[in-house]
């Protein structure tokens, strides 16, 4: 870029590329990927001017070069937005949630302080707030209290989020942790054995090392089992480990399971272990009417971790950590930097900074702020029924037909699935299908997603998951796009059944 070239206009440039992006649905017959070779994509990226490696001494572009190379960033890159991605538990963004974490970036300050983000910080204790009454927990306000500190935080993502939980419940067992240090007595953290790997992760983090988490056993969906845990929590003390914290999960990744909460709660309470709730992808259900009684139980929970990036559409990354007694957050995480927080500045009480682990931090309130006061209650409540309503249509037309078999039959928006190869149909669901393939034919069975998949990308024509059940890959379709319609589920199945078909015949 030439030195005379004004920054702004490259950046309103560049900025019109997105715009556009953001403004037009991607037609239904577009490729949700084009997919090019590293070298390919490299290799483009050199013909416009903007080489994807730096180089040892990096000169400025040319501003048409610029947009040329974001042109292809668009062009090359997954598009989420597309009705027929359903490869990861979140799709579809918010255009108002991507304008609004955009007005935030050109802000450019950090939610730790009310003087560096006022408003941002009113945004962000509203939100938590807001949220905190959905799950159940205790109102929080000015006068309560706790003196207004808002009931929890927002965090870089759900693992964060569930780093930060455990570490509020070391600290509740081990009040002098902060200061002393561990004493290194072993500790127990139980999640189910379909529960997410945030709890090892964690615990290598904490210190307390990953033979701490104890997997306990889920029934054939996925959801714990509280006789397990309960003879988990025994055997652990058996073994001279303390029970430190239990993590339900609402929603498992895989199979959208949720843990009996209630009973859990009540091991927890009689145990007086924290119980913290991994509501990643299922704490959106909360939102709707008639389905948020599958997080029944979540309001006896200490903490709940709820991204917001996945099912509503937010941009990654919108994770909120609810506690249920927030003045807990200033022990575990504050300390005192009085180049910062002072407390003797104006309206120094507001500031989160310092019950928080982070400090200086992007601002993830605005574009849920906004993308809620642009839908309320009712729009939030719509799009998550819509994609209830569609994973429910895609299990009633898998099982109208006889080339495919539902795996699990889920009770959330994860679907999951076999394609049968026309001399086993029809193959029973679940667990009694899978078991009765003989070896030879479930080693092929197994083999089919990957390749699928392959061609899938190749294709462009849709992005779908995949992943081991009962020891065989299953495809597993997601819904969280509300754009998502049931001729895209239609032509999907067909797409898998007939590509299946031919990977079948040339096994």
């Amino acid at each position: 870029m030439n030195s005379d070239t004004p920054r702004r206009e490259v950046a309103s440039a560049i900025a019109a590329v997105a715009l556009d992006h953001l403004s037009n649905e991607p037609p239904a017959d577009s490729p949700v990927v084009r997919l090019r070779s590293p070298e390919e994509l490299a290799t483009l990226f050199e013909k416009v001017g903007v080489p994807l490696e730096l180089g040892h001494k990096l000169p400025a572009a040319e501003a048409d070069a610029l947009v040329d190379a974001a042109k292809l960033i668009v062009d090359y890159s997954v598009n989420t937005s597309h009705r027929r991605f359903f490869n990861q538990n979140f799709a579809g963004p918010d255009p108002v949630a991507v304008a609004g974490d955009w007005l935030a970036a050109t802000m450019n300050t950090t939610g730790a302080t009310f003087e560096a983000a006022p408003v941002f910080t009113l945004m962000e204790a509203a939100l938590l707030r807001k949220l905190a009454s959905f799950a159940g927990y205790p109102e929080s306000g000015p006068d309560d209290d706790h003196g207004g500190v808002p009931p929890g935080l927002f965090a870089p993502g759900g693992s964060s989020g569930t780093l930060y939980a455990l570490q509020l419940a070391r600290h509740r067992m081990f009040p002098t942790i902060t200061t002393e240090g561990s004493t290194g007595e072993p500790v127990a953290i139980f999640v189910s054995n379909a529960g997410h790997y945030a709890a090892k992760k964690s615990a290598s983090l904490l210190g307390v090392g990953t033979n701490a988490v104890v997997a306990v056993e889920s029934d054939e969906e996925g959801a714990m089992l509280p006789s397990a845990l309960d003879d988990a929590v025994g055997q652990a003390e058996a073994d001279g480990r303390r029970p430190m914290a239990v993590i339900g999960t609402a929603g498992t990744t895989v199979t959208s399971a949720f843990d009996p909460l209630n009973d859990l709660a009540d091991i927890c309470a009689e145990r007086d272990l924290w119980f913290h709730v991994d509501g990643c992808w299922g704490g959106s259900a909360l939102f709707s009417e008639r389905h948020r009684h599958l997080l029944a139980g979540v309001e006896q929970s200490d903490s709940f971790v709820w991204n917001l990036h996945k099912m509503m559409g937010m941009t990654q990354q919108c994770s909120a950590l609810l506690v249920r007694d927030p003045a807990q957050l200033g022990p575990c995480f504050a300390t005192g930097a009085d180049y910062l927080f002072q407390p003797d500045k104006l309206n120094a009480h507001l500031d989160s900074g310092d019950r928080h682990f982070q400090c200086a931090r992007r601002i993830d309130s605005a574009k849920l702020w906004l993308t809620w006061n642009a839908s309320g209650d009712d729009g939030f409540a719509a799009r998550v029924d819509h994609a209830f309503d569609m994973a429910e249509f895609t299990r009633s037309a898998l099982r109208e037909r006889d080339d495919f078999a539902v795996v699990v039959e889920g009770s959330f928006t994860n679907v999951v699935f076999v394609w049968v190869p026309p001399e086993l149909r029809p193959l029973p669901e679940g667990l009694e299908g899978v078991s009765s393939l003989d070896p030879a034919d479930h080693k092929r069975m197994h083999a089919l997603p990957s390749k699928v998949k392959s061609r899938m990308q190749a294709d462009g024509i849709a992005m779908v998951g995949y992943q081991p059940i009962y020891c065989i890959n299953t495809y597993r379709l997601l819904f969280a796009n509300p754009m998502v319609a049931e001729s895209d589920v239609a032509d999907v199945l067909d797409y898998i059944a007939r590509i299946s078909a031919e990977e079948w015949a040339e096994s």
